[in-house]
């Protein structure tokens, strides 16, 4: 159960602001021993080795909070490249020295798994051990983000294009130490979070290969919508496309859906008001779905519709897709796509989907520097049109879509719920109240 802590319960130090009274207040260099890291590039890293190897870019991009040597994949280096430096350990710190943004500078992960595995911290990396078991395993990895801790991090970090902290910036920034039980209940709350939220995510990458192969075998012809394959006698030969379900037929873009080209207003009449209509001028106000438009005009150009497909035509973006939820004035960057009378909108945007790379491949390809499709290339695209599938086609892929948006939603929740969670639990504000019994067995374990 948890619980605020009265005000009286709490003192206030100069430096670092209200602190719990039973809390331990102490600098870096108090709670944690820095060793040396490799600095060994990804160049002179493997597949295969006797060493383990955290490199910092994997920090960045792979791990949140923990590493688990039991379930992720590191690369590695020979034995004799880790002889000078010290093994990892359980418990032990790994934290990013370097980052191109604030985001990444100072990321901490926690070493989990490790009792049967070698290795060692690699290039920007700083490896820190715990002092007297002043944090427990499972903390380690939270008390970091505790908001005024992570404001000192972020202060003392350095550069212009290339922000890095160091041992000595750390070394005298303060650190709140709650008593063993209420870290361990802290990390244990946080740590079911953590847990829900990996669950999900690998729940989304299941739905989004489920998806993938659908598109590949539904908009293809080899899966019907019923589930059933195709058999061989079910496909007849196009002279230029091959292997063609019977009833369906290769034809333009064109034959099945309209395309409006964007224009844009002068720039006398933008504003960010509200006034007028709201303006998209490209794929900066897209989102996973829907626009979320920063600028309106009080003069109208091109307008598309609601359903419509919002297909960026310029630059390294050409091919992002957006579907309209209300009327918007569409720029030059951007393309509005419109089903004719007996086509399927949703069966158009998933097929668009699956060629939206090459048509930016083709874009990029055609001599210019900057890459563009036309009105006039877009319809001119081979699909392969069904008879009367397309709607059950795209019910079926749309599906999964509701399923993925499902879990995209209780994703951002959770991560919410974590957000709120460590501002409360690590600064003490909030607590974990533990009946008496389990309070008892807590202290007799520790």
């Amino acid at each position: 159960m948890l619980e605020y802590r009265p005000k009286e319960e709490f003192y206030v130090d100069e430096e670092f602001g209200e602190i719990p009274k039973e809390w331990a207040l102490k600098k870096f260099i108090k709670c944690f021993k820095f060793f040396p890291t490799a600095s060994y590039p990804r160049e002179q890293l493997s597949e295969n080795g006797d060493y383990r190897y955290i490199h910092y870019g994997d920090i960045h991009t792979k791990f949140d909070g923990f590493i688990d040597f039991r379930k992720e994949k590191l690369p590695f280096i020979e034995k004799k490249m880790a002889s000078r430096f010290t093994k990892l350990k359980e418990g032990d710190l790994i934290i990013a020295d370097a980052s191109e943004d604030y985001d990444g500078v100072g990321k901490a992960v926690e070493v989990l798994n490790i009792d049967v595995f070698d290795a060692i911290a690699g290039l920007h990396t700083l490896h820190l051990r715990a002092i007297d078991d002043c944090l427990i395993n499972g903390f380690k990895a939270y008390v970091l983000n505790n908001g005024a801790v992570r404001n000192k991090i972020l202060r003392s970090a350095t550069g212009i294009k290339v922000y890095s902290i160091s041992k000595s910036c750390l070394k005298n920034i303060l650190i709140p130490v709650p008593p063993p039980t209420e870290q361990r209940s802290i990390a244990s709350i946080l740590g079911k979070v953590d847990e829900a939220i990996a669950a999900t995510k690998k729940s989304i990458v299941k739905a989004e290969r489920l998806k993938k192969a659908l598109m590949q075998n539904l908009l293809t012809g080899k899966l019907k919508p019923d589930g059933t394959w195709r058999k061989k006698d079910e496909f007849y030969k196009d002279e230029k496309f091959g292997d063609t379900p019977i009833g369906w037929h290769w034809g333009r873009l064109s034959e099945i859906a309209d395309v409006i080209a964007g224009q844009s207003p002068a720039g006398e009449y933008y504003n960010e008001n509200g006034k007028g209509v709201p303006m998209l001028n490209g794929p900066t106000e897209f989102t996973d779905l829907h626009p979320i438009p920063v600028q309106y005009t009080t003069k109208t150009t091109k307008l598309c519709e609601v359903g419509d497909i919002l297909f960026t035509v310029r630059g390294s973006s050409t091919g992002r897709m957006n579907i309209a939820d209300q009327p918007y004035c569409i720029g030059r960057g951007i393309a509005a796509i419109r089903n004719k009378e007996g086509s399927d909108i949703d069966f158009i945007f998933y097929t668009l989907i699956t060629i939206a790379e090459k048509i930016l491949a083709e874009a990029r390809g055609s001599g210019t520097t900057f890459p563009n499709v036309n009105r006039g290339e877009l319809l001119k695209k081979w699909v392969l049109i069904p008879k009367d599938e397309q709607a059950e086609i795209s019910k079926k892929i749309k599906s999964v879509d509701v399923i993925l948006k499902s879990k995209q939603t209780k994703i951002k929740k959770l991560e919410r719920l974590k957000k709120a969670l460590m501002q409360n639990l690590l600064t003490g504000k909030v607590r974990v109240k533990m009946p008496k019994e389990q309070l008892q067995t807590e202290t007799c374990e520790l």
